[in-house]
C-alpha cells in the first residue's frame, strides 16, 4: 500500500516498539490499524502498510534480525490487535528505485480470547528457520503458535492457563533456563505471578505443562492497567539475581514487588496441573499463596489512571517510567530508605520510590504506547503515542537527574567564578587594575623583612637606615562592608646618619572592600595602638605589566598603586610596587614622597619574604602566592572570592556569550563553549556547556540592582543601575562606559539599531536608539547617536506619557516613523517619529486599551520592514498568555494610525509569554515565530509556526532573574537558558530540541466537529480549502490537507485555537470562508476571523461572542450579534437545526428545520426572521411557534442534511440518521398559505450497527430521475455509501429508491462528523470523503475496496 495514503489518517497510536535492524534503529508503530516503521536517528517513515482492515494494532513484537544467504536481511514481526494476529517480516532491498525497507505481511491468525502480551521465543539455533510465540490472553491463559516449519499454515495452540480470572494487563518473561514467567493484572486489583516450563513447548501440545502459580499480589486498590517484569539485576545496589515485578493501577499508585525468590522454586507434583486438549484445567485458588508482604515500595503518581509502567536499568541504579491517562510520562527512582549506618546493600524491605522527572509532550489525555531502547552508551531513548496520534521520542541519561531536572546545566556560585578568574586570570584591562588590589591582600599575609631609607631636606627631621620585621597579622573585620582586616606591625632599629641609634615600631590597619574592591591603610589610636582611629590612605591600583622580554619569559609581573593623604599642611604620596615571579609575591616596596612646611622627605622602604629557619620553599608558595583554588574556606575571609555577592540581571548577548551584574556592581561576561564535535544531531543528548568566565568591571552606580537591554541586531548593550546612569557595553572590545545620565533609578531601557539617512553627499550609516524611563516621571527619553556612542550622543527626545501608563516594551517602527510604547496595562500608545522634540513633550497621536487586557505587553517587534504601501505586520506578546500579531498603516500627511489585530492565540507554554523572536531558518526559506515565557515552575519555548514545544526547563518559576536568547545561526531548535535558583547561576545551552517529533498527531480528544472551507485565495494567491475541526478537549484546529501526489501529502495543522471552555459541538464557514463560526457547550457561540498572515501561515480573532443563536454583522470598526428571535421545545434536548430554502409562487421562503432527542424534526417559518421579501410580519419579534412535526426516528436525530430535486421547488429530501441505526429519507413538499408541509418518510432500519452519527452529500447527477448519492458513518466504525434516485413523477416514498453502494471500515472510532471534499489541481481533482472521531481519515471515492486489500494476504482456513 502506498506510503502517502496512510498520511491521510491521524489515529490514536496504540503500540510501539524498537528494533535494531542492520545496525540502524527502527521505531515500529501501531496507528490504527496501520503499521508504520520509522528510522530512530531521522525520524522518516520509511514504511507503512495497512495490517488489519479495521481492527487497531495493540502491540508489535520482534525477533533479532538475520541475513539469509541471498543476502537479505529479514527480521521476523508479529502484530496484534483485540484477538487477531499477523505475522510480518522487514525486509531490506536494495533493488534501484524501491524503498530500502519493505514490510512483507504474511498470514493472519486469530485467537479465541483478547490478546494481551506476545514474546517470541529466544533465538534456537538448532531450529533457526522456526519461530515459536507464547501469547496470554484475557482469560488468564496461555497459547502456543507454531509458525509454517512445523505446518503448512501457522497454527494456534492453547498451552496451558493460571489461575482463573479477568485481566486487564499481562507480562512475559522467557528467562535463559527455559522457563516461562506470566505477571497477570486482574480487574480485582490483583497481580498473579506464575509460570511454566519451556518443555511442554519443545514437546509439542500434546504434552502436558506443568504451571505453578507463585504468589497472588495484592494491595491496588483498582484495577491493574499495566505489569511489567524486571530483568535480572545484576548490580550491587539490589543484590546480584533479583528480579522484581511493577505494576500500576485504576488507584494511581505504583506497587514494586520482589519475585526474586520463585525462580528457584521448582513445583512439586500436587502443584502441577496436566493439560490436554480441548480443555485446559486452570491453577486452582491457593489462599495459602496470597501476599502483600512482597511489595517493597509503593508511590501514589499521576493526576489520574496509570496504563503501564516499564523498568529503567543502568549500571548503578534503578528507574521506572510509567504512563498515565494525563499524557504525561514520570520516572521514579527505586532507592533504599535512610535508616541509618550499615544498612545492607541488598536488603529490598526498605526501599521507596523518588520522582525525578515528568514528561509532557502530548496534547489531551492517554499516552496509550510506548517503547524503551537502552543504547550503547547506557542511555535510555523512551518512544511514547498518544491518544491525540502524536509519537515523540526523547532520551534519558539516569546519571544527569540535577534539581533542575535531568537537563545537563552548569551550576555556578559567585565563589566559584572568583575562583576561575584567579585561576585563569580573565580579566579585562579596565578592570585588571582593580582586581589586584584583592589579589595582592591576600599575598600580603605573613612576616617580611623590611629595609627603609630615609633622606630628609629638613634638618628638623633626621635622615637616616631602618632595618627589621614587619608582619600583616589577619584579624576578624572592626567594621561592617569590610571583607578582610590585617593589623600591620613593624619594629627593629633606626640608625640615623648622625650616628644616633634607637629602637622604633609603628602599626597600621589594612582592610580590603569586597563592594569597591579596594585596599585601604588607617591609623590606629595610640593608646592601645590596635584600634581602628581615621584614614590614612586607600590604594589607587593601576594595570599590570611585564617588566620586560627576559623577565617575560619567567613570568615576571610589576603591579604598582599610588594613594594620598593631607596631615595639616604636609602631603603624603605612597607609590607601591609589587613584583609577582610566577604568581609568587617575594618583595615589594613603597616609597613616601612627603612635601610640606613641617616635612620635606623620600622614605623608600623594601619587604622581603621572610620565613622561620625550617620553612620549606611550598610553604613559602603557600602563604605569599595568589589564590588558586575555588575550594577556599569560608572561615578564612582571606580568600577572595565575591562573599556576600549574588547574581542580579542576566542578558544573552548572543547565543554563547552573556552578560551579568552582581549586588556589588561587577559586571561579568559568561562565554559558552561545548565539547569538541558536538554537533546538531538529531536524537543527541545537549552537552553540559562550559562556561568562561571575565570580569569587565565594577561600578558603585550598578550596586543593589540593575537592567539591561540587549541593542536589537548590533553589537552593544545598555545597563543602568540605581542612581540613573547609562552604560553602554561594547561587545566585540569588552568595555563598558556610562553615556549619558537620567537622574533617578531608570525603570526600564530598551535599545534599537536604525539607518539614519542623511542628503545625498552623505552614506548612510547606522544609528542607535536608546529608550528609557525613570521611576516616577511620566516621560520616557530617546537619545540618538552613531555606533561610536559617546562621541556623536545628542539631546533626548522626550515623549509625554499617558497617566498611569508604566513602559514594558517599545519598538520603532522605521519606515512609518512610528514609536508604539507598551504598558503595564495592556495599553498601546503610539508616538509620530517626525513630531518629536528636544524641547518639548510629544503626546501620543492615539492610544489603544486592553490590547493585552490588563496585563502587562512584554514584547512589541515587526516582523518585516514592510514593502512601499504595504501595512507592517506587528507583534505583541503579554502576561496575559496570548500573543497576537497586527497590522499598522498610516494615512495622510498627518500620522493617522491604522492598527488591526489578524490572530490572537495563546499558546500552551503558560499564563505568562516573556519574550518572542523571528528565527529565520538555516536553508533561508522559511521563518519560525519562537515564543518562550513561563508554565508554572517551567520555562518554556514554544514554535508557534510548527506548533511544537522546543525546550523544557524546571527553574522554579517566573519570579527570578533569567534571560534567553535562541540560536542565531538558523537552528529552531537551539537556544541558551541563563537564570537564577537559590543565589546560583544556572546555564542551560541546547542544539537539539528538549523531544523529537516523529508525527504531530491533532487532538487530544474525540473530534466531534469539521467543516471544510469554500476556496480561499492565500498569501501566496493559490486557492486552498482549509479543514477546521473542533474536538472536547475545547481547541479548534486548522488544517490543509494536501493530495497524496503533492510532496507535502497529508494533513497538515496550520494552528490551533483555545478560547472555548467546554467541547466543541459545531463549526460552520460563511459563505466566503473568511468567517467560522463555532458552537461548544455552556451556550458558547463564537464567530472567528480568519485570513492568512505570515510566520504562521494562517490567523484567527474572535471577533464576537454570543451565549445564544443571534443574527451576526461583521464590521472592520464592529463586529456584533443581535437577538432575533427565540423560542423553547418542550422537554426535548434539540440537537441539530438546518435552514430549509424553497420557492412558492416565484418568493423565495426560509424555514427552519430542527431535530431533537425525542426522534421528531420540526418546521419553524424562517420569513420573519430573515425578513424575505415574501413575508407578510416582517421584522415582527414576537415569539417564534413551530407549525409542523414529523417523527422519523425511535429516539435521537444524530444529523439530518437536505437535497435539493430538480422537479419541484418546493420540494426538499432530508437524510436523516438516528441513535436506533436506521436511516431516513423524508421526502419534504412545501404549500402556500401557511400550512404544514406533507411528509412521507422512507426508513432504512439497521442501516448500521449501531448510531449513525454523520450524513454528507458526494455528487448529485440531474436527470429523470436526479440521482444523488451520499454517505453515511457512525459508532459501528463503517462508512457506507448510498444511492438515492427520486422520480418527480411519483409521489411520496413511491418516488424513492434507495441502494447501498458500499460498505467499507474507517479506522475512526466513534465517527461524529463526515464532510465530502475535493483535493488535488491542475487536472488531477478527487472527490473524497474526510471522517473525524477519534481520529481523523481521508476515504478518496477512486479507492479500491479495503477489504479486497487485507483479504488477499489472508490464507483459507485460518480465520
Amino acid at each position: 500500500m502506498s506510503k502517502d495514503f496512510v498520511n491521510h489518517v491521524i489515529n490514536p497510536v496504540t503500540a510501539l516498539a524498537y528494533v535494531s535492524f542492520k545496525s540502524r534503529l527502527l521505531l515500529l508503530a501501531g496507528e490504527g490499524p496501520y503499521f508504520k516503521v520509522f528510522d530512530h536517528e531521522t525520524t522518516r517513515l520509511v514504511a507503512v502498510t495497512r495490517a488489519f482492515t479495521s481492527q487497531a494494532v495493540h502491540g508489535i513484537t520482534a525477533t533479532s534480525a538475520s541475513t539469509h544467504g541471498n543476502g537479505v536481511t529479514v527480521l521476523e514481526l508479529l502484530i496484534w490487535g483485540h484477538r487477531r494476529l499477523r505475522l510480518a517480516q522487514l525486509r531490506d532491498d536494495a533493488t534501484a528505485g524501491k524503498p530500502e525497507i519493505v514490510v512483507h505481511l504474511k498470514e493472519a491468525i486469530q485467537a479465541n480470547d483478547w490478546i494481551l502480551d506476545v514474546r517470541f521465543r529466544p533465538s534456537d539455533s538448532d531450529i533457526p528457520q522456526e519461530v515459536d510465540v507464547v501469547l496470554v490472553t484475557a482469560q488468564n491463559a496461555a497459547s502456543l503458535l507454531y509458525t509454517a516449519a512445523r505446518s503448512h499454515y501457522p497454527t494456534l495452540k492453547p498451552v496451558t492457563a493460571g489461575p482463573k480470572s479477568m485481566l486487564y494487563s499481562a507480562s512475559i518473561e522467557w528467562t535463559e533456563d527455559g522457563r516461562i514467567f506470566v505477571a497477570s493484572g486482574t480487574v480485582f486489583g490483583e497481580v498473579l505471578f506464575w509460570s511454566f516450563s519451556q518443555t511442554a513447548l519443545d514437546a509439542g501440545a500434546t504434552s502436558s505443562a506443568s504451571a505453578q502459580l507463585h504468589c497472588r499480589l495484592t494491595g491496588h486498590e483498582g484495577s491493574v492497567f499495566g505489569v511489567r517484569i524486571s530483568p535480572k539485576l545484576s548490580h550491587l545496589t539490589f543484590g546480584f539475581g533479583k528480579r522484581l515485578l511493577a505494576s500500576c493501577s485504576d488507584d494511581r499508585t505504583i506497587r514494586v514487588w520482589d519475585v526474586s525468590d520463585v525462580e528457584i522454586n521448582e513445583p512439586s507434583s500436587d502443584e502441577s496441573l496436566e493439560h490436554s486438549e480441548p480443555s485446559i484445567k486452570p491453577i486452582g485458588d491457593d489462599t495459602d499463596q496470597i501476599s502483600v508482604e512482597r511489595c517493597v515500595a509503593t508511590v501514589m503518581g499521576h493526576a489520574s489512571r496509570i496504563w503501564d509502567v516499564r523498568f529503567l536499568v543502568s549500571d548503578e541504579r534503578l528507574d521506572i517510567i510509567s504512563f498515565g491517562e494525563d499524557g504525561t510520562a514520570q520516572t521514579w527512582q527505586l532507592v533504599h530508605k535512610d535508616l541509618g549506618e550499615g544498612l545492607p546493600s541488598k536488603r529490598l524491605d526498605c526501599l521507596h520510590l523518588v520522582h525525578r522527572e515528568a514528561y509532557a509532550y502530548h496534547m489531551g489525555k492517554n499516552l496509550w504506547a510506548s517503547a524503551h531502547f537502552r543504547n550503547g552508551d547506557g542511555t535510555h531513548s523512551i518512544s511514547t503515542g498518544g491518544a491525540d496520534g502524536r509519537i515523540v521520542c526523547y532520551n534519558i541519561r539516569l546519571e544527569d537527574y540535577l534539581s533542575t531536572g535531568q537537563l545537563p546545566t552548569s551550576r555556578w556560585k559567585t565563589e566559584d567564578v572568583a575562583a576561575q578568574l584567579e585561576k585563569n586570570k580573565t580579566f579585562t584591562s579596565a578592570s585588571s587594575a582593580r582586581l589586584q588590589s584583592h589579589r595582592l591582600f591576600n599575598a600580603l599575609h605573613g612576616a617580611w623583612k623590611i629595609t627603609r631609607t630615609i633622606k630628609s631636606a629638613l634638618p628638623s627631621y633626621p635622615s637616616g637606615n631602618f632595618k627589621g620585621k614587619a608582619t600583616f597579622e589577619r584579624r576578624k573585620p572592626s567594621a561592617e562592608g569590610y571583607h578582610d582586616e590585617y593589623l600591620y606591625s613593624e619594629s627593629g632599629t633606626f640608625s640615623a646618619d648622625q650616628g644616633l641609634t634607637f629602637q622604633a615600631s609603628r602599626q597600621y590597619v589594612y582592610r580590603y572592600q569586597a563592594s569597591s574592591d579596594a585596599i585601604s591603610a588607617w591609623f590606629v589610636k595610640p593608646d592601645d595602638r590596635s584600634t581602628v582611629d581615621y584614614l590614612f590612605h586607600e590604594l589607587r591600583m593601576e594595570d599590570s605589566r611585564e617588566t620586560d622580554d627576559r623577565q617575560a619569559s619567567q613570568d615576571q609581573l610589576v603591579v604598582r598603586a599610588s594613594a594620598y593623604h593631607l596631615c595639616v599642611d604636609d602631603h603624603y604620596s605612597p607609590d607601591y610596587i609589587f613584583q609577582l615571579k610566577n604568581g609568587i609575591l617575594d618583595d615589594w616596596s613603597l616609597t613616601y614622597h612627603v612635601k610640606g612646611p613641617q616635612k620635606d622627605f623620600i622614605a623608600e622602604a623594601c619587604y622581603t619574604k621572610s620565613f622561620n629557619h625550617g620553612d620549606s620553599k611550598e610553604e613559602l608558595e603557600t602563604t605569599s602566592a595568589l589564590p588558586q583554588s575555588k575550594n577556599h574556606d569560608d572561615s578564612q575571609p582571606g580568600d577572595w572570592e565575591f562573599r556576600n555577592d549574588d547574581f542580579k540581571t542576566y542578558v544573552l548577548l548572543q547565543n554563547k556569550l552573556f552578560l551579568v551584574t552582581t549586588a556589588h556592581g561587577r559586571v561579568l561576561l559568561g562565554s559558552l563553549a561545548t565539547p569538541a564535535g558536538n554537533q546538531v544531531e538529531v536524537h543527541k543528548f545537549n552537552q553540559r556547556p562550559s562556561v568562561t568566565w571575565e570580569l569587565i568591571d565594577q561600578f558603585e552606580a550598578l550596586k543593589s540592582s540593575s537592567i539591561i537591554s540587549k541593542l536589537i541586531d548590533s553589537e552593544s548593550a545598555f545597563l543602568s543601575g540605581n542612581n540613573g546612569t547609562v552604560f553602554a557595553y561594547d561587545i566585540p572590545k569588552k568595555q563598558i562606559s556610562p553615556i549619558f545620565d537620567l537622574g533617578r533609578k531608570a525603570a526600564y531601557l530598551y535599545a534599537q539599531s536604525i539607518h539614519d539617512r542623511k542628503p545625498a553627499r552623505e552614506s548612510d550609516f547606522q544609528a542607535h536608539l536608546v529608550l528609557a524611563t525613570s521611576l516616577g516621571r511620566p516621560v520616557a527619553y530617546i537619545y540618538k547617536f552613531r555606533s561610536s556612542m559617546v562621541d556623536d550622543l545628542r539631546q533626548p527626545f522626550l515623549l509625554a506619557l499617558p497617566a498611569s501608563f508604566v513602559v514594558t516594551s517599545a519598538s520603532y517602527i522605521e519606515a512609518f516613523g512610528v514609536w508604539i510604547l507598551g504598558s503595564r496595562n495592556g495599553a498601546l500608545a503610539f508616538y509620530d517619529g517626525s513630531l518629536i522634540s528636544t524641547e518639548r513633550m510629544t503626546e501620543p497621536c492615539s492610544i489603544l486599551l486592553g490590547i493585552h487586557g490588563e496585563d502587562a505587553i512584554t514584547v512589541i517587534r515587526c516582523l518585516r520592514e514592510p514593502k512601499l504601501d504595504q501595512p507592517a505586520y506587528i507583534l505583541t506578546t503579554g502576561r496575559d498568555g496570548y500573543y497576537g500579531l497586527h497590522t499598522l498603516s498610516t494615512a495622510g500627511n498627518q500620522l493617522r494610525v491604522q492598527f488591526g489585530t489578524m490572530h490572537r492565540s495563546m499558546p500552551p507554554l503558560g499564563p505568562n509569554i516573556e519574550g518572542a523572536s523571528i528565527v529565520e531558518k538555516s536553508d533561508q526559506k522559511s521563518s519560525n515565530l519562537i515564543l518562550w515565557g513561563f508554565r508554572s515552575t517551567h520555562f518554556v519555548v514554544w514554535n508557534a509556526s510548527t506548533l511544537q514545544e522546543r525546550m523544557v526547563v524546571d527553574c522554579g518559576g517566573a519570579h527570578r532573574n533569567w534571560s534567553y536568547c535562541p540560536d542565531e545561526d538558523g537552528n529552531i531548535d537551539g537556544g541558551t537558558f541563563v537564570w537564577t535558583k537559590a543565589s546560583v547561576c544556572n546555564v542551560y545551552s541546547q542544539t537539539s530540541a528538549s523531544h523529537q517529533v516523529f508525527q504531530p498527531g491533532g487532538h487530544g480528544r474525540e473530534i466531534k466537529a469539521l467543516a471544510v472551507s469554500p476556496a480561499v485565495q492565500d498569501s501566496d494567491g493559490s486557492p486552498k480549502r482549509y479543514i477546521a475541526t473542533g474536538a472536547e478537549d475545547t481547541t479548534i484546529r486548522i488544517w490543509l490537507f494536501h493530495h497524496k501526489h503533492e510532496p507535502e501529502a497529508g494533513f497538515k495543522c496550520l494552528g490551533t485555537w483555545t478560547k472555548h471552555t467546554t467541547g466543541i459541538q459545531q463549526l460552520h464557514w460563511s459563505d466566503d470562508g473568511r468567517l467560522l463560526f463555532s458552537a461548544a457547550g455552556c451556550e458558547e457561540f463564537f464567530a472567528w476571523r480568519v485570513q492568512p498572515v505570515p510566520c504562521i501561515g494562517i490567523g484567527a480573532v474572535c471577533e464576537a461572542v454570543c451565549p445564544k443563536i443571534f443574527h451576526y454583522t461583521s464590521h472592520p470598526t464592529t463586529s456584533h450579534f443581535s437577538l432575533l428571535h427565540t423560542t423553547n421545545y418542550g422537554t426535548n434536548c434539540l440537537n441539530q437545526i438546518l435552514h430549509l430554502h424553497t420557492t412558492l409562487d416565484g418568493f423565495p421562503h426560509i424555514y427552519l428545520c430542527t431535530a431533537s432527542s425525542d426522534g421528531h424534526v420540526t418546521f419553524w417559518p424562517g420569513d420573519s426572521i430573515f425578513n424575505t421579501p415574501s413575508s407578510p410580519n416582517a421584522g415582527n419579534k414576537a415569539l417564534l411557534t413551530s407549525f409542523h412535526r414529523h417523527c422519523i426516528h425511535q429516539n435521537t436525530v444524530k444529523c439530518i442534511s437536505t437535497i435539493t430535486t430538480s422537479s419541484a421547488q418546493n420540494e426538499l429530501v432530508l437524510i436523516s440518521g438516528g441513535d436506533d441505526g436506521a436511516l431516513g429519507i423524508t421526502r419534504l413538499t412545501f404549500h402556500t398559505g401557511g400550512i404544514s408541509p406533507t411528509c412521507s418518510t422512507l426508513l432504512y432500519p439497521k442501516a448500521h450497527a449501531a448510531a449513525i452519527n454523520a450524513v454528507a452529500a458526494l455528487q448529485t447527477a440531474r436527470g429523470s430521475p436526479d440521482v444523488h448519492t451520499f454517505a453515511t458513518s457512525g459508532n459501528d466504525q463503517r462508512v457506507k455509501t448510498w444511492s438515492l434516485e427520486i422520480f418527480s413523477n411519483e409521489p411520496g416514498t413511491k418516488g424513492l429508491r434507495l441502494q447501498k453502494r458500499r460498505d467499507r471500515p474507517t479506522s475512526v472510532g466513534d465517527v461524529a462528523a463526515l464532510v465530502t471534499m475535493s483535493t488535488g489541481r491542475n487536472g488531477d481533482e478527487e472527490m473524497g470523503v474526510l471522517v473525524a472521531g477519534i481520529g481523523m481519515e481521508y476515504l478518496p471515492a477512486s479507492e479500491q475496496r479495503i477489504d479486497s486489500i487485507i483479504e488477499e494476504t489472508l490464507p483459507g482456513g485460518v480465520l
